[in-house]
């Protein structure tokens, strides 16, 4: 029973990771080309959004982690 809930933390560590990553690299790109004068100035405001987004969801599958909850769930198994 224990062992499930070690992988189901793992998991949701995995998740957490994946997360920061898919929202935190459009972000940094966004902010980068931004700088470049690629992108409008208003483009800042795209890139906050999602990288508060991430950040949300990235301290919620953290939080799922250290609880040992996998990442579809809300409660231990």
């Amino acid at each position: 029973m224990a062992f499930r809930n070690i992988l189901d933390g793992a998991a949701s560590f995995g998740a957490a990771l994946v997360t920061s990553a898919v929202c935190g690299l459009p972000a940094w790109f966004t902010i980068t080309a931004i700088r470049a004068d690629i992108a409008p100035v208003w483009a800042y405001a795209a890139a906050g959004g999602l990288g508060v987004i991430g950040i949300i969801l990235t301290l919620a599958f953290v939080r799922k982690g250290i609880g040992g909850v996998a990442p579809t769930r809300q409660r231990r198994r």
